[in-house]
């Protein structure tokens, strides 16, 4: 399935128990005005909606391998927008508006809880969780990064279930629905399957494996270097350029919320039995790394993502180039695809582009150095953007240094892999799309979700 089809699946999917659920109600339903028709048909679409959202939440893994969870987020707020609306046009037909609250039946009362749990998850969603609606914002990006708690509104977020519940309930005491047979038992169904499932991912989450600190240090004066051993025998399998939810447990001294971050290490010869992250400090969360120690405990859930398809890393070394283009700490997933490369002694040609703001920002260059020896055909080009270097080119990646440096002669043949900040994205977003480079060639780690 592509991933065109993938971005119709979840609304398609909600549609569809829309359709049943309505075709139950209308099949024992004699008589119904046109308003009450929309009005019941604008509430179940909601409903439905909220039970797909859900589903995209618990972070299903078959699905998202193949689809990518930035890109499940995206859909998700959309939808959350999309039934939020549904459910203002369902309110003002049903109630006329909001009474008073004391003086609504116990259906309504449902209902009021469903809207007052909605609004909060819909608005937490939004400006603390997603990027999709503030990442191109400068002054809203801020405002998430800056004055915002994740934790907190993560917590809030999870009011979904409250509303889902709610909205059950709902339908369940509407009078003209209790005999309905088929209605409730879909309606039984659908909402059973989908907060079984939510559980059932709660209950992966706590489970997951146990992991402890072996190392910690600062890679530069705004990022930490974490590398964490399980503490089972076995690390868990990925795919360089995965990424983890990062969760610490016990007496870490640091919040208990997961936190997605990508690997910067692959499965080799140095990480056989550990797994590194290169986290930017930047928020509440990040900050408080400063007090991780070696020995605190953590869980990882995962591994997510699909950077580095299957075909693309047994893909020929000799006809397909690797072309990684990193903004700041996008390095790390980059890193990651590198260290296998190297690892695996491959020949491929490689270019890493990594465009830095400050001199301070540059890190590691004894083992990219070292990187050359093992394999001639790769190189590594450093430009800064708010800071002139000596020895360094001054400016941003643009189409005109990818051409000087040699890399636009793989638009076509290369695959690309591109992680960092959203103005850097867009930005090569835009180059890609002007310089013609095909759409399955490109992989990118959008870690702003």
């Amino acid at each position: 399935m592509s991933k065109k089809m993938y971005e119709w699946l979840f609304p398609s999917l909600s549609l569809l128990l829309f359709v049943t659920l309505l075709g139950a109600m209308l099949l024992e339903t004699n008589t119904m005005t046109m308003k009450a028709l929309i009005s019941y048909s604008t509430g179940l679409l909601a409903f439905t909606m909220m039970l797909v959202v859900t589903f995209i939440g618990s972070r299903p893994r078959f699905i998202e391998k193949n689809f990518g969870m930035p890109e499940m987020y995206e859909v998700h707020a959309l939808m959350s927008v999309v039934l939020s609306i549904l459910i203002v046009i369902h309110m003002l037909l049903q109630w006329g508006g909001f009474r008073n609250v004391m003086n609504m039946s116990i259906i309504s009362q449902t209902g009021f809880i469903a809207v007052v749990a909605l609004i909060i998850v819909m608005f937490t969603g939004i400006f603390s969780l997603s990027g999709i609606f503030v990442s191109n914002n400068k002054k809203l990006r801020e405002f998430k990064e800056t004055k915002l708690n994740r934790e907190i509104n993560l917590w809030l977020h999870r009011l979904a279930i409250v509303s889902i519940i709610a909205v059950y309930f709902h339908l369940y005491f509407l009078p003209f629905l209790q005999q309905n047979v088929i209605f409730m038992t879909l309606l039984n169904i659908y909402t059973i399957a989908t907060l079984g499932y939510y559980a059932y991912w709660k209950i992966k989450v706590a489970i997951a494996p146990e992991f402890k600190v072996s190392n910690i240090y600062r890679g530069t004066p705004s990022l930490w270097v974490i590398e964490f051993e399980p503490v089972s025998k076995h690390i868990l399998r990925y795919t360089a350029g995965d990424y983890f939810f990062i969760r610490f447990i016990g007496d870490a001294n640091i919040t208990k919320e997961g936190h997605p971050f990508s690997t910067s290490s692959a499965i080799t010869s140095r990480y056989k039995n550990s797994i590194e992250f290169m986290i930017k400090e930047a928020g509440d969360w990040t900050g408080a790394l400063q007090n991780i120690k070696v020995g605190d405990k953590a869980k990882l859930e995962g591994p997510y993502g699909h950077f580095l398809p299957e075909k693309v890393e047994y893909s020929n070394e000799e006809d397909v180039p690797f072309i990684l283009l990193a903004g700041g700490i996008g390095l790390t997933p980059n890193l990651s695809v590198l260290r296998h490369e190297i690892e695996k002694k491959s020949q491929r040609r490689i270019i890493l582009v990594w465009g830095l703001s400050y001199k301070e920002d540059m890190f590691m260059l004894d083992e990219l150095d070292a990187m050359k020896e093992v394999n001639p055909n790769f190189s590594y080009h450093i430009i800064f953007s708010n800071e002139e270097v000596e020895g360094y080119p001054f400016g941003f990646i643009s189409d005109s240094f990818l051409r000087e440096i040699g890399a636009a002669e793989f638009y076509q043949t290369g695959e690309f892999f591109v992680c960092g900040p959203p103005a850097m994205l867009n930005a090569t977003r835009t180059l890609i799309k002007n310089a013609n480079i095909p759409e399955e060639h490109v992989h990118l780690d959008d870690f702003g979700f």
